[in-house]
């Protein structure tokens, strides 16, 4: 996976992703939108042919960033915990 900061503010990240797809993409964003203090959370993949995926996350009072690397952390733990399960 390759992450690229298109732009970025003080709440607001857009970020292109390339090597990813809906998979991970559309669990990310369900995590993300778990956590309160994320206002938008949202992937578009503009072409399917292409290798390329944009991810727009807006917060409230977060580093977008930030909320970006918890959701991840989250995505881990489930994994984890199939994986126990098996």
């Amino acid at each position: 996976m390759e992450v690229k900061v298109v732009e970025m503010s003080e709440n607001y990240v857009k970020l292109e992703i390339r090597g990813e797809d809906h998979t991970y993409l559309n669990l990310l964003q369900h995590y993300l939108l778990e956590d309160e203090d994320v206002e938008i959370a949202k992937y578009t993949i503009p072409h399917p042919l292409q290798d390329r995926a944009e991810l727009i996350v807006k917060t409230k009072n977060k580093n977008p960033l930030e909320a970006i690397k918890e959701a991840n952390e989250k995505i881990v733990k489930a994994c984890d915990d199939l994986l126990s399960q098996l």
